[in-house]
């Protein structure tokens, strides 16, 4: 089989599984109303089913890429029906040219395709026809349309191998490329950190923070938020008044006795051999100082770490242990015989047994097992507290009559302060809206939590008594960073007469042979990368960073080294990229050419009838 027509089957098969994906995720298996006709390109059309299909592929696309809370607003302002309704626009248009010139494939080779897909396998491996009806009955395709669907979309391949054959980038493009990723930079570079100025300055003044924060009300300014009312109750806040007897507690002390009872251990590595006599002979060589240690390991294709037993008892050694344990400052011991045969010991250090008595442990245990006994005396109550707000209750009235605790918090994303520590609330406060009623929800520690959304509270200026010590810290930040880049530019402008880089005791970092695709290897700092490659040889420049500011000197330019193996390598890697590259926006201006000779009319009640659907 040629290339080509492999690469086309491999499309094939991605599509046959996301035609067969399912429809369901969204609440509905199927659309009703599959008849409809939503556009037409040329003289074919875009059916209501094969839309929905489409945008259930988007949004499970969306979900998959992180996003929550979908709805159609979400997605409109994305413009990802847009999307997909000039995606299924094109399909058609292609389509359409396959029919004018008498493209198409044949039953066998769609047959081909569907026997070939594990999908419609049955238990034995092979094609099962009566698996492969199921499976598109389960999914709202007749045999008849899905077999279509395959047979376009083999065709759709063939005129796309047509359109893009032969595609292939002049050799100056990959030559410019290669080049431009592979020119090798060397430079130095010293950073000035704002952090060693902080100390020299002095505290602003009541009058200098006013005008600091009058000057900078974009970065005191609080985003839009959510005004929220919540109940909370957690183990900590009730863990006090459970009771717990002194059984109970020696119970969980006995139970924990590995973490408080802690037997003396060596830090221990065993290098196992083939016979007695190899591991004799590697000791008498380490002994004679002939060899060492990591040099027998690393004989037996091993590393240190392979041999690392880390800190063990007497018992996990076995006949070594009394050789071992009989050592009194670090050492070799053995052969002695192991599970995986004859191995020499080297002890690294002495850990010394440790134990914590009941009393010394009881408050911590005293704190442990109460938070365990309140939170399942708090799951006792989850179903109390439903009731109750089912019944009518407020969120004022489960403080007022039960444990629960009221608060109230401006939420709005990255706050994480208190009650929003808890990862079960963030994401409750980030979906709830005036509408919602309470109820109740659980958090990691066993707590639970109710909330109540009061009100959009709109973006606002925080007032410098509210967060004085915030504007100060911030002004000092700005004073110090301003400090650091003066020494920065001292220390460039010395450069432009004559100095040296670090004449004024920074430190200097270099990096040889930076090239623009290994940068990030050379332990430079990322934003440094533009600044090089714009630079002239013994040129220099300053770049402010967040809390620094760096002084970088480019000291050399070379080409890119012809004879690394890699550079050989990300040619190949260019030529082919270029090529697909090409090749795609060939086949898509051919698709859009296509469509806009073919022409395309809406049926926007159509359309908003499968929109109205997605979300039901």
């Amino acid at each position: 089989m040629s290339k080509g027509k492999k690469a086309g089957n491999i499309l094939v098969y991605a599509l046959i599984a996301a035609l067969i994906a399912g429809l369901g995720g969204f609440g509905i298996s199927s659309f009703s109303g599959g008849g409809t006709t939503v556009a037409t390109v040329g003289d074919r059309e875009i059916t209501a089913e094969e839309y929905y299909r489409a945008m259930v592929e988007a949004i499970r696309a969306q979900e998959a890429a992180g996003a929550t809370d979908l709805n159609f607003a979400t997605l409109e302002a994305q413009g990802i029906p847009s999307q997909v309704r000039g995606q299924l626009a094109g399909i058609e248009a292609i389509n359409g040219e396959a029919d004018r010139l008498g493209l198409s494939v044949g039953d066998a080779e769609v047959a081909r395709q569907i026997r070939a897909s594990s999908s419609f396998a049955g238990v034995n491996g092979e094609f099962d026809r009566d698996a492969y009806e199921y499976t598109l009955e389960q999914n709202g395709w007749s045999v008849s349309e899905f077999e279509t669907s395959v047979r376009e979309e083999t065709t759709r391949q063939i005129l796309q191998g047509a359109v893009s054959a032969g595609v292939a980038p002049s050799q100056q493009m990959v030559d410019q490329l290669t080049n431009w990723l592979g020119e090798r930079r060397s430079f130095r570079w010293a950073a000035f950190r704002a952090t060693r100025y902080l100390a020299e300055l002095e505290e602003p003044t009541e009058d200098e923070l006013a005008a600091f924060h009058a000057e900078n009300e974009d970065a005191f300014t609080l985003p839009e938020s959510k005004r929220i009312t919540y109940a909370l109750l957690t183990p900590d806040m009730i863990a006090g008044e459970v009771e717990l007897n002194e059984d109970d507690l020696r119970a969980l002390y006995t139970e924990r006795a590995a973490q408080y009872v802690m037997p003396e251990r060596r830090l221990v590595e065993r290098l196992v051999f083939g016979t007695a006599e190899d591991a004799t002979a590697a000791r008498e060589a380490i002994e004679a100082g002939e060899s060492d240690f990591p040099a027998e390991v690393a004989k037996r294709d091993l590393t240190l770490q392979d041999v690392d037993l880390g800190d063990v008892t007497r018992d996990a050694l076995g006949a070594a242990a009394d050789a071992v344990f009989g050592l009194e400052e670090p050492g070799i011991v053995g052969p002695y015989p192991t599970d995986l045969g004859p191995a020499l010991f080297r002890m690294n250090g002495i850990l010394s047994a440790q134990e914590t008595t009941f009393e010394e442990a009881e408050p911590d245990l005293r704190a442990e097992l109460g938070r365990e006994r309140a939170a399942r005396t708090i799951e006792d109550m989850i179903s109390d507290y439903d009731d109750r707000l089912a019944g009518g209750a407020t969120l004022e009235d489960l403080a007022a009559e039960t444990e629960m605790e009221l608060g109230t918090i401006d939420y709005y994303p990255g706050v994480d302060a208190g009650v929003a520590g808890y990862e079960a609330f963030r994401a409750a406060a980030e979906a709830v809206t005036e509408s919602d009623f309470p109820e109740i929800d659980t958090l990691d520690d066993g707590g639970i939590f109710a909330l109540r959304m009061d009100e959009t509270v709109p973006p606002r200026l925080q007032p410098l008594d509210e967060i004085r010590d915030q504007v100060a810290d911030a002004l000092l930040a700005e004073r110090a960073l301003d400090r650091a880049r003066e020494e920065a530019a001292a220390a460039q402008a010395q450069l432009e007469i004559g100095g040296t880089l670090g004449s004024d005791a920074a430190t200097v970092e270099t990096a040889e042979n930076a090239t623009r695709a290994n940068f990030a290897e050379t332990g430079a700092p990322a934003i440094l990368a533009d600044a090089v490659f714009a630079l002239e040889a013994g040129e220099s420049t300053l770049v402010d960073f967040p809390g620094v500011a760096i002084v970088v000197v480019l000291d050399s330019i070379d080409p890119v080294d012809a004879e690394d193996p890699q550079n050989a390598l990300m040619e190949q890697q260019i030529r082919a990229q270029v090529a697909q590259g090409t090749a795609s926006d060939l086949f898509l201006y051919f698709a859009q050419s296509l469509t806009s000779s073919a022409g395309i009319r809406f049926n926007d009640a159509g359309l908003n009838a499968v929109n109205s659907q997605l979300f039901r």
